[in-house]
């Protein structure tokens, strides 16, 4: 087989072609692409071996068909459900409009706002300094906190006194 070095140049273009398709579907950080370019120089190298002709007519149908190519496979796979699930503002079935989403936005917004006024009155504890604003950790859950007055130190038992745009406000907790 080394002595036909036609077939080993139409290998290795067609090991670049599939190289290239392959690069678009493995994440391969760009190696795949590297391989791909190899053996696309090793095939201009094999057909320069076995007649002039034969290498310069490989070399300008890589250069005139080779952009063609990648221009083809990348459109063709930016419809993909691979590509519209890797490319931001790709479109697929699960996606929602902007109104969906905003809905969907508001209405999480709007529960967890019921969630933390409903802790009015709960009691809890410091976690961290509140130098007005740190964590306490009420009914097991951390939350951020602003002190109502002054510095609150860690480890002060504190009782939640309202709540106001998703600010919990919290000041010791009275003996």
């Amino acid at each position: 087989m080394k002595d036909n070095p036609l077939l080993w140049g139409f290998i290795l273009a067609g090991a670049a072609v599939g190289l290239l398709c392959l690069e678009l579907l493995v994440p391969s950080g760009g190696l795949l692409g590297l391989l791909c370019g190899m053996a696309a120089i090793g095939s201009i190298v094999f057909f320069f071996t076995h007649d002039a002709t034969f290498g310069w007519a490989a070399l300008l149908l890589y250069v005139i068909l080779g952009p063609v190519l990648v221009v083809f496979v990348f459109k063709a796979w930016f419809h993909s459900p691979l590509a519209r699930q890797m490319v931001l503002g790709g479109e697929d079935e699960t996606m929602r409009t902007q109104e969906e989403s905003a809905r969907e936005s508001d209405l999480a917004r709007k529960r967890r706002m019921e969630q933390v006024r409903r802790l009015v009155g709960a009691q809890g504890m410091c976690v961290s300094d509140l130098r007005p604003v740190g964590v306490v950790k009420i009914d097991g859950q951390r939350l951020d906190a602003m002190a109502e007055t002054g510095i609150i130190d860690a480890g002060t038992p504190v009782v939640v006194t309202d709540v106001y745009d998703n600010q919990v406000k919290v000041r010791p907790q009275s003996a």
